[in-house]
């Protein structure tokens, strides 16, 4: 593919470094990251994190129907505290 058109963008030096750095890690060259950035972009395609929470959220929706559902009654709960628990370590207070 032939490309025409020049598009300047202005970047920190610390954002260039990085970009760099993403795409050296990636195997590729800069433009060529930022043309597959910027094509994402335009189709409206969703972003990997975008995926990794809905599948999480999905994960999640479906382990506590299971432990719900499980015979030990108190399952659910417990895993919930451990879960608020860790997250306590962790130093996040966001728990519901």
């Amino acid at each position: 593919m032939s490309y025409h058109e020049l598009i300047a963008i202005r970047l920190s030096s610390a954002m260039r470094a990085e970009l760099n750095a993403l795409a050296a890690s990636r195997q590729t060259d800069v433009g060529k990251l930022v043309r597959r950035l910027i094509a994402n972009e335009l189709a409206g395609s969703r972003s990997r994190v975008e995926d990794a929470i809905d599948q999480i959220l999905y994960l999640a929706i479906a382990m506590d129907g299971l432990l719900a559902t499980n015979p030990n009654p108190e399952l659910r709960n417990n895993m919930l505290e451990l879960w608020k628990d860790r997250l306590a370590e962790e130093g996040r207070s966001d728990a519901a």
